[in-house]
């Protein structure tokens, strides 16, 4: 087979080699081919397939084992799905005697227009969304049925990867990912990324659809894909992964070991988890219990809201597969942005600003105490804390903590036991939690910053919008001293202080949160080795604190922890 080289844009750096998989139909082949019927017959055509969409993706975000990311993005396309733009420009094509394959691409074509003719940053961005699941209901329209990957150990290559397909693919399946498009901030490259895909963009695959089973080499520090290497390129590139795949070993036989500093300081680094059945996986990994469970999974899988058994069962699996560790569940994190048929929440302008988490909760409080019972219930299988998201006033705080209060009363008079040493937290994401947190520390037993959040809301940025990317950046100076003014409150207080967001799975990171006094690190399973190691080779005196406090932009942070 002959040789071939791409080359293309490296996005989730790493070395890989598999076997090649190209992904993708003719579709141009089969739009020719397709024969419509007549008048409101072919419009019924494509509301089946519309359907058939829903049916599908619906599937795909209510399953177990993704990540809050991955599932607002199939919850975001869900939502894409519902709305009537695309239905409602292919009905009037359709009508004037359109085929519906046909009158479906152009409707997608117009609207992704509309969307990227808008001042909204954000707006403009979801043009690839709309693109997105345009293609989906035309798979259903011409009967192209859903990617079955098969195999292990593969190189995937496509024009481009769906959201919904790239979550669920595993580690095991897929090595790398080449794709014509995508970039950092899309929405598969994003969940690439999080599975630990090497990945490379703006590779021409257009002569590659032939050459599956084809041996590929993927190296993102030459930024290439080498298809049927000579023996020389082969034996080179080998050595190259033996030793990422050495280092890699290197940091899993000790992720059981203690997170301890050069200076005897110990650290518990623990995991994010959304289902129970992510436990094992975290305790090979190294993770000391969870530093953060999602619940809005039970809540998203149904059109009624979950009982209390339901929740109870949900969080004693969790709870009893920790080993004892602390687990600390949060309470439902929910708004517009997400697809939620039990809560029949209304599309918001600005979901990331609107009523969501703790708001819904406090104005749901039937809702929130059945949620707040069935977590003491199931405290008698393991060590619990449980955390509300979202926290902007010390209001907040204490009406939370009367419903918690409440719901521990019911269950006494009802007989029923529980862990009378439940921790009572909360999560600070907001500038507000970060300038009231000497006082919020008052009255909790615990914090853990989310990072995403306060990124966002102290930067004044889209974490999803490619436009104004560079601005989110959890080393800004001013998210520093954010993140310093909350750890410095929670120790001036003796209350526990964790961080769940994904700066705490960043081993650049770890070196001056060590320095900043942070007790707990939580992330995704696959980060905690490599953050284990990084505490374990660094004394809490290697970050010159103040020296960084005083540092004036991105860079400079960047540049002084990178000497470390």
């Amino acid at each position: 087979m002959k040789r071939l080289v791409l080359k293309g844009t490296p996005v989730v750096a790493g070395v890989a080699m598999g076997s090649l998989c190209f992904i993708g139909a003719d579709y141009d082949a089969l739009m020719e081919a397709y024969e419509p019927k007549e008048g409101e017959e072919e419009f019924k055509r494509y509301l089946d397939a519309l359907e058939a969409a829903k049916e599908s993706l619906s599937e795909a975000a209510s399953r177990e084992g993704l990540s809050e990311e991955e599932q607002g993005i199939l919850e975001m396309h869900l939502m894409l799905l519902d709305d009537d733009s695309i239905t409602d420009a292919v009905k009037d094509k359709v009508a004037d005697g359109m085929p519906a394959t046909k009158a479906l691409e152009e409707a997608v074509v117009e609207i992704k227009e509309v969307f990227a003719g808008f001042e909204d940053e954000y707006l403009r961005d979801r043009a690839n969304d709309i693109e997105d699941v345009g293609r989906r209901i035309l798979r259903k329209l011409l009967g192209i049925p859903e990617a079955d990957i098969t195999g292990d150990n593969l190189v995937l290559a496509a024009e481009d990867i769906e959201p919904a397909l790239m979550a669920s693919l595993s580690e095991k399946q897929v090595k790398a990912v080449i794709l014509a498009n995508g970039s950092k901030t899309s929405h598969s490259i994003i969940i690439a990324k999080s599975k630990g895909f090497v990945t490379i963009v703006g590779v021409d695959v257009s002569g590659i659809k032939d050459m599956d089973g084809s041996f590929a080499l993927v190296d993102t520090g030459e930024g290439e894909v080498i298809l049927n290497p000579t023996d020389d390129e082969r034996a080179s590139f080998e050595a190259k992964y033996e030793k990422q795949k050495g280092r890699s070993e290197y940091l899993l036989g000790k992720a059981g070991e203690k997170a301890v500093s050069l200076d005897g300081v110990s650290f518990k680094v623990a995991a994010n988890v959304s289902s129970p059945s992510e436990m094992e996986k975290a305790v090979s990994n190294g993770c000391e219990g969870v530093g953060l469970y999602r619940t809005e999974f039970l809540f998203m899988d149904s059109d009624k809201l979950p009982d209390e058994e339901k929740q109870v069962n949900a969080y004693r699996q969790l709870l009893s597969s920790a080993n004892g560790e602390l687990c600390i569940i949060r309470t439902l994190d929910i708004g517009g942005d997400k697809k939620c048929d039990c809560l029949d929440l209304m599309p918001e302008e600005n979901p990331f600003l609107g009523y969501r988490a703790v708001r819904i909760c406090l104005d749901r409080k039937d809702m929130f105490k059945t949620q707040l019972r069935a977590l003491l219930r199931a405290s008698d299988s393991g060590k619990l804390g449980i955390m509300v998201p979202m926290i902007d006033t010390i209001t907040e705080i204490k009406e939370a903590k009367a419903l918690f209060e409440e719901a521990k009363a019911e269950l006494k008079g009802e007989g029923v036991a529980f862990d009378e040493g439940v921790l009572f937290g909360i999560m600070t994401e907001t500038p507000a939690s970060a300038m009231m947190a000497d006082v919020f520390a008052k009255h909790v037993d615990f914090f853990s910053i989310g990072t995403n959040d306060l990124v966002q809301y102290t930067m004044a940025v889209d974490r999803g919008n490619q436009r104004v990317s560079y601005l989110y950046d959890y080393f800004d100076p001013a998210v520093i001293r954010a993140i310093y003014r909350i750890i410095s409150a929670a120790k001036d207080a003796g209350i526990l202080v964790g961080m769940c967001g994904e700066m705490a799975g960043d081993e650049l990171a770890t070196p001056l949160l060590m320095a900043m006094g942070l007790e707990e690190f939580s992330m995704s399973v696959s980060s905690t080795p490599a953050v284990k190691e990084a505490i374990r080779t660094h004394k809490c005196t290697d970050v010159d604190l103040e020296k960084v406090l005083a540092l004036e932009s991105v860079s400079e942070v960047r540049d002084y922890l990178s000497r470390i």
